[in-house]
């Protein structure tokens, strides 16, 4: 079980990593989405604050998670991204399965995992 966890776990912080650095180099172009997510990405890009935030917290949370330096913690503060990139694909997206279960299943895994953690040392 433990390699099941590792290896959901590294996958889920290389991809944050990936799509953390790819926000500041656009390595890969991202195919167009519905309406209402490009204008809600359009106007986080517009902020010039909260994509760049979130792209480097991606980038450090999902490093921390693929070194399994404390990740509780690390669950707990990039729960909020993936919660924002689950839900605005599964509500606004027609096809969110390509985006939802890459990012939220390996996701979900690690925080099943980590849960009696979390809760013992969070709450």
């Amino acid at each position: 079980m433990e390699i099941i966890e590792t290896a959901c776990r590294v996958v889920f912080g290389l991809q944050m990593v990936f799509w953390g650095l790819n926000g500041f180099f656009n390595w890969l172009k991202i195919p167009p989405s519905p309406p209402v997510i490009e204008r809600f990405v359009g106007a986080c890009y517009e902020t010039r604050f909260i994509m760049p935030t979130t792209k480097i917290a991606e980038i450090l949370l999902g490093l921390l998670m693929i070194v399994g330096f404390a990740v509780p913690l690390t669950i707990l503060l990039i729960a909020p991204i993936v919660f924002v990139i689950t839900f605005l694909h599964l509500l606004h997206n027609p096809k969110p399965w390509g985006v939802v279960i890459p990012i939220t299943l390996p996701f979900a895994i690690v925080v099943g995992f980590h849960l009696p953690a979390i809760f013992a040392r969070y709450f």
